[in-house]
């Protein structure tokens, strides 16, 4: 009788190991700013339970990541019953994601799928576990991140709306400045609500020629994807307030048009260190080392996120080395913050750059 095993679906194995879940989530600027196709809100919790399981110091992709279905359907309204045909769903839809790159003068284009299927261990679910394998070829965009965005996972987690997720992934972006003024184009790109394209990638086109677009008028793209962010995201730490722009110089007369949006955070940077990084081994033993260096709690607050553990580790190693040396620093609390004041505002700005070249797609995207 012929065997059949080799011919069977591979399925992934049991947990082989415990997934080390933190408390903050890093994403690389080109993936938030990416135009991101719309998926189920279950797709990016799944996402948001693999990349919070990539350390600061590591240097290549894990073979799989693993995590127990009850890490994404806790606070998400989804029942035991329905919780393997949501997982299957979003599964699916990560399998079929593909992130598209195009150089600047359009001479080069290649596109990648998220996820690799290509391996003898499977994504798919086993006994409550959940299997993931990340696209190698992506591995840049996830490992030794430069510049990201973080974000407090269990609030992001507890978010029912795609949109919503998509609000509090952006604005996380801009929490030092607390404004995010997008033009309405650009706007559509980054909420999957631009032209619509067939599985070619050719723009749709209506009866007379015109672009399809969802939610072509503006006032309906406002109550579709503003109105529930702002009731979601109000009890967090990214509400905000909401005001559209409207074009300054008119011709004709008849209701100005609606040129883009002004985004605030409510909350604004107090200079207090949050108690969720002391709760962080990696984040609370950087803030011991620069405290130990005379570094103020407001500077701290205010730049660690920018200038990241790492390089502030580095720092810190810097500064030991001067102890013993002819050039050791003897005010500590002038020449520190100097220093670390100088790196901060410096990785903001350059943050802010490659934001805003995203947003005006001069970035390879």
């Amino acid at each position: 009788m012929e065997d059949k095993r080799s011919t069977q679906l591979v399925l992934p194995l049991g947990l082989t190991y415990e997934p080390k879940h933190k408390d903050l989530v890093k994403q690389h600027w080109n993936v938030t700013f990416a135009r991101q196709g719309r998926m189920s809100v279950t797709a990016k919790r799944i996402m948001a339970r693999v990349i919070d399981q990539i350390r600061d110091d590591d240097f290549k992709l894990r073979p799989y990541y693993q995590f127990r279905i009850v890490d994404i359907i806790t606070d998400a309204g989804i029942t035991k019953e329905t919780a393997y045909k949501e997982v299957q769903g979003a599964l699916r839809e990560l399998l079929a994601a593909i992130w598209e790159f195009e150089s600047l003068d359009g001479s080069e284009w290649f596109a990648r799928h998220l996820l690799d299927s290509t391996k003898e261990r499977a994504v798919g679910y086993k006994d409550g576990i959940i299997t993931v394998l990340l696209n190698p070829q992506l591995e840049p965009y996830f490992i030794q991140i430069a510049h990201y965005s973080t974000y407090q996972l269990n609030n992001y987690m507890g978010l029912k709306s795609w949109y919503s997720m998509r609000f509090f992934e952006i604005l996380s972006a801009f929490r030092d400045t607390g404004v995010w003024c997008p033009t309405v184009e650009q706007y559509r790109q980054l909420m999957d609500c631009s032209e619509e394209k067939d599985k070619r990638g050719k723009v749709k086109r209506d009866k007379d020629g015109n672009p399809k677009m969802k939610y072509p008028d503006t006032r309906d793209l406002i109550n579709r994807t503003i109105t529930e962010p702002l009731e979601e995201l109000a009890g967090t730490a990214l509400a905000f307030d909401f005001e559209p722009v409207y074009e300054t110089a008119r011709m004709t007369r008849g209701r100005k048009k609606i040129t883009g949006f002004k985004f605030t955070l409510k909350r604004k940077q107090d200079g207090k260190i949050p108690e969720y990084w002391l709760q962080n081994a990696v984040v609370s033993q950087v803030v011991a080392g620069l405290r130990a260096w005379k570094v103020t709690d407001k500077n701290i607050a205010l730049y660690l996120e920018d200038i990241g553990t790492k390089a502030a580790n580095k720092l810190l190693y810097n500064w030991q080395l001067k102890e013993n040396t002819d050039d050791r620093i003897n005010d500590r609390v002038k020449y520190c913050n100097a220093v670390f004041v100088r790196m901060g505002k410096a990785a903001q700005e350059q943050l802010k750059q490659e934001v805003q070249a995203v947003l005006n797609g001069t970035a390879f995207k």
